[in-house]
């Protein structure tokens, strides 16, 4: 996992074309991409904003210029349309991690381009730290437990957090153990200070992780929250302007 961290930060640093393909193609997991993104914040702030125009440059080339005018568009001919997906994935999965946000007008564009559920999905946490809700609500109106949107949110939640090597092709049964996918879940709602450097982070995703964890509440009616996480419900709605 390591190495693979690796060589995606020297891509992003470098902006190598060629090395970003080759080590953004493969899903992303819980522990890879916690490697990366601890690698990326030892940068500098004008760094970062080279690899996010850097990630701009490769988003606008998978979806063949559409997203805004560019002179510069590296030719992606070569890939098949899994590879373009897996390169979607990555690049909007970074583009909502690093310390600047991103431009919500690309991911908005794209949002509305593309008709696959996954890259909609992750564009819609990607776009959570912009704190413009457009994208989120539109998401979140599509929700009933047991349709296919809920499916895919439990079941991408599942997989990320490496009960499975292919994420895409995991489906949740309401069975296995969802411990790992609530933990950082239940984590980040306790955080309620604005002291806390994770605060605003918190705050941003807090709507969705309420429906992540509605969703497996309802796919799993034995289940039950501890007093502990109860608790914690009973302090997540703050005095802050998204609320």
């Amino acid at each position: 996992m390591g190495n693979i961290a690796e060589k995606i930060f020297n891509a992003l640093v470098t902006k190598d074309v060629n090395l970003a393909i080759q080590s953004l193609i493969m899903p992303n997991t819980d522990s890879v991409t916690n490697s990366v993104r601890k690698k990326l914040n030892s940068l500098s702030k004008n760094e970062i904003l080279e690899i996010q125009d850097f990630l701009y440059l490769l988003l606008n080339a998978c979806y063949q210029g559409k997203l805004f005018n560019s002179i510069d568009l590296p030719n992606f001919l070569i890939l098949d349309a899994q590879k373009i997906f897996l390169l979607k994935e990555n690049i909007i999965y970074y583009l909502g991690r690093l310390s600047v946000p991103p431009n919500i007008q690309i991911l908005k564009s794209a949002y509305d381009l593309d008709e696959d559920l996954h890259i909609k999905l992750n564009i819609t946490f990607s776009s959570l730290i912009t704190f413009d809700e457009t994208i989120e609500k539109d998401f979140i109106s599509k929700f009933k437990p047991g349709n296919n949107y809920d499916l895919l949110l439990r079941s991408w939640t599942m997989a990320f957090f490496a009960n499975s090597s292919n994420p895409y092709a995991y489906k949740d049964i309401h069975n296995d153990d969802w411990s790992l996918a609530k933990k950082p879940r239940i984590n980040r709602l306790a955080i309620n200070s604005s002291e806390n450097p994770k605060y605003f982070k918190a705050m941003s995703f807090r709507a969705l992780d309420l429906l992540v964890l509605y969703l497996f509440l309802e796919s799993r009616p034995n289940d039950s929250l501890s007093l502990k996480e109860k608790n914690i419900f009973k302090n997540i709605f703050k005095n802050f302007i998204k609320f």
